[in-house]
This record gives C-alpha cells, structure tokens and sequence, in this order.
C-alpha cells in the first residue's frame, strides 16, 4: 500500500519548498509489518543521497513519525537529500528495568533492529529508480537505540561479521554515519582491528546515564559510547566528526539534530554530498 501525504517546508536559507511522503512496506516478520516513510522533495534529481533513519526509545517505545525528528527530515531535504524512516522491531518490549541490566535481550534487541535495517537498505537498492535514490550515497543515521542499531550495521557490514543471511550486497557500504547519543554493542571478535568505518558524526552528552558516552566491558563483552569510539576510528583512521557536551546528558539524543544544523551540512558535504 503506497499512502502520498503533500507538505510544504518553509526553508530559512531560500523559499519554501514543496515535498511529498510516501508510505511502503518493506518487510514482513511474522505478523510484524514494518513501513518506510520516504521524504522527498517533488522537485528532487533522479537520483539523490538518501538518508535511513531510525527512532529512538530504548528498544521498547517510539516511532518513525515522531515530531521531535521532522526538523531534522526537513533540513537533510533541504540539502537534497531523499530522507527514508524505517520501522524495525523492537526486541525489549517487556523487559522491565534498564535494558543495559539484560545483555542477551540487548543483544538479540540490536541483531533483530538490524536485521531490519538491512531489509530497507534491500528495499532501497531494488527500488532506487522509483524512490530516485543514488544507490551509492545511502547513509544512515539515528536516535539513542536507533543509533546503536546505525553504528552497529556500519561495523558489520565493513567488517563482514555477525550471522545476518540478508545482509546487503557485498560491494554495499553505508555513505555515511551520523549518530545522536548513541555507540556500539561488541560481539564480534578483536573489535579494535577493525576496518575503516564510514565517514561518521557523533553527537553525545557526558551526563547521559541512559546511552553511555563510554565503555561497559563485562565478561570480553561490551558497550561503546561516542567517546569510546574515538579510539576504534583513529586506529582505523576513520574519518569523524565529533560534537560532544560535557554538561548534558541524554536530551542530545533528539535536541542536537535540531540545534546543529551547520555542523551536520558541514559533515554532510565534506564527505558525502559534494564527492
């Protein structure tokens, strides 16, 4: 089912411009039907950069519609970008407590997000000319437990581990990563011979207590945070951006991607959109 909604965006650098969404299905798990809201300007090129993004919400709440995100949808349209929310399960619903108290459901909550992700890249690939996506500058970005699963896909598919049997193509990279308040759940071998990750833009706080900016090891297992991966992209010479506030704590996981508008067209053209 395609579902069009018309909008209008009143853009502070020029006139207004004029752009539509377009709701798809992308996947069926079960009785789960997940959807993509594909935001695109009417005016858009054949074939533009596109941006996945996934919500926030601790693996048990949230969705691709949140308000709180459509500022930021609004500025990547701006830059022309074709922006693409995702749906994807979520693995802790029920868990009670802090999630980071219950590795296995954390672990399997990331595998199955990615899972996910890696279902509408699929989807974008196959339908690239109808959506007029450049299949060669699709990025990913996301909030707090959407940034985990955006980090973590990047890591995967650069370094070809985890069991996935529907993993992008093999030539597939992500074109860029930008991450709000989020890092990377290890559990994958010798995670600090990685190889170079995409060009990558982290936003987090370092009074977070709900995404840690730095690292949990526990049992040759761990969590990353923004600052912790610092270390894994100089080692990989990974080129990165990193926005990072000492005195705030998780409401950079949504606040940052409305407030840095200069910062992420900086990144965004640095690396992606003028290459």
């Amino acid at each position: 089912m395609l579902i069009t909604f018309i909008l209008i965006l009143s853009n502070l650098k020029a006139e207004s411009i004029l752009y539509e969404r377009d709701s798809y299905c992308y996947a069926q798990k079960g009785e789960t039907i997940l959807y993509m809201d594909v935001y695109k300007r009417v005016d858009a090129k054949q074939s533009s950069p596109c941006m996945l993004f996934l919500f926030g919400g601790g693996f048990t709440v949230g969705n691709r519609r949140d308000r709180r995100y459509l500022e930021y949808f609004e500025h990547l349209l701006s830059e022309g970008i074709v922006v693409v929310a995702i749906d994807y399960r979520l693995g802790m619903v029920g868990v009670e407590n802090e999630p980071w108290l219950y590795p296995d459901a954390l672990e399997y909550s990331i595998k199955i997000g990615v899972e996910d992700l890696f279902d509408a890249v699929k989807y974008l690939q196959n339908n690239a000319e109808l959506l007029s996506i450049d299949k060669d500058k699709i990025m990913v970005s996301g909030s707090s437990a959407g940034a985990i699963i955006a980090l973590e896909s990047d890591y995967i598919i650069r370094n070809k581990c985890g069991d996935y049997d529907n993993s992008p193509q093999e030539d597939f990279k992500f074109a860029g990563v930008i991450s709000f308040s989020g890092g990377l759940y290890f559990f994958c071998e010798n995670w600090e011979s990685c190889n170079r990750c995409a060009p990558t833009l982290l936003f987090h706080g370092g009074k977070d207590w709900v995404v840690t900016p730095y690292s949990i090891v526990m049992f040759e297992e761990g969590f990353f945070g923004s600052t912790a991966l610092i270390e894994l992209f100089e080692k990989s010479n990974s080129d990165y951006y990193y926005c990072f506030y000492p005195e705030l704590g998780h409401e950079v996981s949504y606040q940052s991607m409305n407030q840095e508008h200069d910062l992420i067209s900086e990144f965004l053209h640095q690396y992606i959109l003028d290459n």
